[in-house]
């Protein structure tokens, strides 16, 4: 017997039932994929996982403490003996000799620390005891009967008018000596008596 047209048989429905459900799990994601389908399906990554990174530890640093800057040494003087040293020393005399001193000054060509030296070795030479006593002035007050000290305070050459030299420590200490030897109280008495008698001009009365 013939079959009828358009009649499927049952063993042909069942084979494009299959057909078609092969196509709808590979292109449209309908059901779940078959075993052998799986991994085209969801493919799987074949990277390894990234190892998480460690922190590096902060690498402490010195502490830098800033040096104060240093300045070259300055190269020092020669030591120089207090001895040798000169320092001015002030006296005073009378207007008079003041300005006698000064003339000499100008007409020479010496210092006053010269001009006084050579006074004091003018007066060495003479004799400082009759240096001294042409000095003095008469006392004021005199008597037959009773002594009268000599005043110191009343010399010639002695004044307000102040002079200066340089003498060192060995230079000062030899006049020193010499104003212990004429008997007088202090330097400027000294050299006042001695530069009356030494400078040119008039002396005083």
């Amino acid at each position: 017997m013939t079959p009828p047209k358009n009649k499927r048989t049952e063993a042909q429905d069942d084979e494009q039932s299959m057909s078609d459900e092969g196509v709808g799990n590979l292109f449209s994601g309908g059901g779940a994929p078959s075993g052998a389908l799986a991994g085209w399906a969801t493919p799987q990554s074949s990277a390894p996982a990234a190892a998480p990174v460690q922190p590096v530890p902060a690498v402490a640093r010195p502490v830098v403490v800033p040096q104060p800057s240093r300045e070259p040494a300055e190269e020092q003087a020669p030591a120089v003996a207090d001895a040798d040293t000169a320092k001015p020393v002030g006296f005073y005399v009378s207007t008079n000799v003041a300005t006698r001193f000064r003339k000499l000054r100008k007409s020479s060509d010496l210092t006053h620390t010269q001009i006084v030296f050579l006074a004091v070795e003018a007066a060495v030479e003479k004799g400082l005891a009759q240096v001294v006593e042409e000095a003095r002035r008469a006392p004021k007050f005199q008597s037959k009967l009773f002594a009268v000290a000599p005043d110191n305070t009343d010399l010639r050459g002695l004044g307000p008018v102040q002079l200066q030299y340089k003498p060192t420590r060995a230079q000062r200490a030899v006049i020193d000596g010499l104003v212990n030897e004429a008997g007088l109280p202090d330097h400027t008495k000294f050299l006042a008596v001695v530069l009356d008698q030494y400078l040119p001009g008039r002396r005083d009365l």
